[in-house]
């Protein structure tokens, strides 16, 4: 068996509140995730239910799936992005190396979001991922000269 592409962390358990919308973007991420260069064992789904009070003891307005590529070399964590799916927006963004929240530490890589049908914001997250995903590999200690 292969794995699969954006497993969720409980065996691929899919929340039971898990939406509908939110499991058709899944599934196509998934299909279109099959020509990025980093195999499927990088990559897994967060999901933060609304009713569910964060660190501060707020609520969200609704559920999130977070989609994450966590990249790695050598048993080193170096780059994690992700794609957080909110009703009918997603925005891409660069993934804190500890935490997986959205942050950008790295200049070249920008968030962005996108308000749309489902089918869009699934192309929109394939090809921002792939497109950063496909770029050559630079070192980046964050310094700033």
């Amino acid at each position: 068996m292969h794995p699969l592409w954006f497993e969720f962390d409980e065996h691929d358990k899919i929340p039971e509140n898990c939406a509908p919308s939110q499991r058709e973007f899944l599934r196509l991420v998934r299909q279109d995730a099959q020509e990025w260069p980093c195999p499927p064992s990088d990559t897994y789904v967060l999901f933060f239910p609304r009713d569910e009070p964060d660190e501060d003891g707020n609520t969200a307005e609704h559920d999130e799936m977070r989609l994450v590529v966590d990249l790695s070399h050598q048993r080193s964590r170096f780059l994690a992005l992700g794609a957080s799916l909110k009703a009918d927006t997603v925005r891409c963004s660069e993934l804190h190396i500890c935490n997986f929240a959205c942050t950008q530490e790295r200049p070249d890589i920008l968030p962005r979001e996108r308000t749309g049908p489902l089918e869009d914001l699934a192309a929109f997250t394939t090809d921002w991922l792939g497109e950063i995903l496909r770029r050559p590999a630079l070192r980046y200690d964050g310094r700033r000269d």
